[in-house]
């Protein structure tokens, strides 16, 4: 792919009810759910990342950035999706009854974020089988911060650093203002405080962790690193430990 496809797509990160055993919940998530979730119309793909319990926080650090998670704020895993075009977005809240319903078996809290229009870039065409390992990566931006510099140092500056850096699969992708209306699922909390609030999403894929630790290691991320205390508050590293393809995408989408 010589250049980015723009997506418009959707990242929602779940915690699991706590009283519910995790291999339970992850298994409801991945089975019952996924079949509900999986019938609805207008996307072109959908993806579940089910994060390690214990492989987190692995960023390099620099002063004034967070990359440790707190206990109280570790999300268990993200819904990614990729519509296939912008008005298919917009439709989607009209079929979404069922799985709203169904949310309460299985999650504790969601926080749904959308990207505008194009928000996200897409930029291999790598598909889930042929990649051994993810990390997800949840960004915060600096207060002060125009949200133009922000999408700039998302896609202009992670984007093609860890491209050139090796990364097998690679998604970035950055979000409109936060609003709980965008998913309200009735009986599940929705609450997103400010000072903990995501931003951006990257999605890179390497052959295996121990590759993705070269990557992190690389002289593109060490770049990134040396700057990113101008453009964001944290970033939040999570090794995906299993990807569920919902919905696959055979071919790259047009552009939305």
């Amino acid at each position: 792919m010589s250049r980015p496809v723009k997506t418009t797509s959707y990242m929602s990160p779940v915690w699991l009810r706590a009283d519910l055993p995790r291999e339970a919940a992850l298994g409801y998530w991945a089975g019952p759910h996924a079949e509900i979730a999986g019938r609805l119309p207008n996307m072109a793909e959908y993806v579940q990342r089910h994060f390690s319990p214990t492989d987190h926080g692995y960023w390099p650090a620099s002063p004034t950035v967070g990359t440790v998670i707190p206990s109280s704020w570790r999300c268990d895993g993200v819904a990614e999706v990729r519509f296939g075009s912008t008005a298919a977005a917009l439709g989607m809240p009209l079929h979404m009854r069922e799985v709203y319903l169904d949310e309460q078996n299985v999650f504790e809290r969601v926080l749904g974020q959308v990207t505008g229009p194009g928000g996200g870039r897409w930029w291999t065409d790598g598909h889930d089988d042929a990649v051994g390992h993810r990390t997800v990566l949840l960004l915060r931006r600096r207060r002060g911060v125009s949200g133009r510099t922000f999408r700039r140092f998302v896609h202009d500056r992670i984007g093609p650093a860890l491209l050139e850096a090796g990364a097998q699969d690679l998604r970035t992708y950055t979000f409109l203002p936060w609003s709980r209306f965008v998913h309200p699922t009735p009986g599940v909390c929705h609450h997103n405080p400010a000072f903990r609030r995501y931003h951006a999403s990257v999605v890179v894929g390497a052959d295996s962790r121990a590759a993705m630790d070269d990557l992190i290691k690389s002289e593109q991320v060490d770049g990134i690193v040396a700057d990113q205390r101008k453009v964001l508050a944290a970033i939040h590293a999570y090794s995906v430990e299993r990807s569920v393809p919902v919905i696959r995408v055979r071919s790259a989408p047009a552009t939305a």
